[in-house]
């Protein structure tokens, strides 16, 4: 399964390159400034996930290095376009109408469809993780209960053994004497059918 954060990192640096290339044939507008301040909202998230992997005690050295490189081509980005146009009004966050009431521009109506889409692709993954933990969770239950039979069976089957051991072994002691007795006889009949033998011979 792939991670979250590469998703998320890789989708940004492709926004980046995207703008990249429609502000070397238009140059900077105000669609492009809220193209960079969604850049930098997103940057902000993976730092703060980044945190979350660091508590937790997780490896962070590889996605810190891509978040580094990442902030690096957006200044540079900001830079190479120039000072933004803050003299003109701002279209509000998420509206798809430009100041002067007509469609924003396509590049980025489509940034922001790919976000949206992005986003509920994560929230997808993390329901899958979740429910992933949940039948694990379920499997070990069933497992300790499982074990917990065995462990059952097992100290019933050993009681039947002590048991049986305990059986065998009275019924050596009671019919002992009587063996005992019966093996003398014998060999009084072997001594006088030998005599007799003898005698005769």
């Amino acid at each position: 399964m792939d991670d979250p954060f590469d998703q998320v990192a890789d989708d940004t640096i492709e926004q980046v390159d995207r703008l990249r290339e429609y502000l070397a044939s238009h140059g900077r507008d105000s669609e492009v400034d809220e193209v960079l301040r969604d850049i930098d909202d997103t940057m902000g998230d993976l730092e703060r996930s980044i945190v979350v992997m660091k508590r937790s005690g997780q490896d962070v050295a590889l996605r810190e290095a891509k978040l580094q490189g990442i902030r690096a081509d957006v200044l540079a980005l900001k830079n190479q376009s120039g000072p933004s146009e803050t003299d003109e009004p701002q279209p509000a966050p998420g509206s798809t109408e430009d100041p002067s009431g007509g469609l924003a521009n396509p590049f980025q109506a489509q940034i922001l469809q790919e976000q949206d889409e992005h986003l509920d692709s994560i929230h997808k993954t993390m329901q899958t993780l979740h429910l992933h933990a949940q039948t694990m969770g379920q499997e070990l239950e069933d497992q300790g209960q499982l074990l917990d039979e065995l462990d059952e069976n097992f100290d019933s089957l050993t009681n039947k053994v002590q048991r049986g051991r305990r059986q065998l072994e009275w019924v050596y002691e009671n019919n002992k004497e009587k063996v005992n007795d019966c093996c003398i006889g014998l060999l009084i009949v072997a001594l006088i059918v030998l005599l007799v033998l003898a005698f005769i011979a």
